[in-house]
């Protein structure tokens, strides 16, 4: 394998690991609120990903939608899991687009974590199972959206 792609692969698990690793350490804080996604992910040098999921706050639960993509991401996969929310006080301010670092590491199944922040200030923290065949160590834009609202 050249320099290249060896260094390619490095910086790729390199930043799936770093956001597994925020994403499960962020949700050991107080958190506004939760979120529970199943979402698709492929990629090809450049990754996408869509999915559906619920937003749980101020005892209510809200069906969500999210779909973008970034750098970084090989084969395809199938995320579940769960987040925690900070520094959201109104509801309108969760829906946008969020920028991202995480990804997973799966043949098979492995662990994925994301963490996002979008530009009101709210903060997601995710982390879940992914099924499949995939390398992910994404840099991206992810848009949320609560389907109800």
């Amino acid at each position: 394998m050249s320099f290249f792609r060896t260094a390619i692969v490095s910086l790729i698990m390199a930043l799936a690991l770093s956001g597994q690793a925020m994403a499960k350490t962020a949700c050991n804080t107080a958190s506004d609120g939760q979120i529970e996604l199943s979402m698709q992910e492929v990629g090809a040098a450049i990754g996408y990903m869509w999915g559906r999921g619920t937003l749980i706050y101020g005892g209510q639960r809200y069906p969500i939608s999210v779909k973008g993509g970034g750098a970084f991401a090989l084969g395809g996969a199938k995320v579940t899991g769960k987040g925690c929310i900070r520094n959201l006080s109104r509801l309108v301010d969760f829906e946008g687009t969020y920028w991202t670092i995480g990804g997973d590491i799966a043949v098979g199944g492995g662990p994925a974590g994301i963490v996002m922040e979008n530009a009101k200030g709210v903060d997601m923290s995710f982390s879940g199972h992914a099924n499949g065949v995939h390398l992910s160590g994404q840099i991206s834009r992810l848009y949320f959206k609560i389907d109800s609202f």
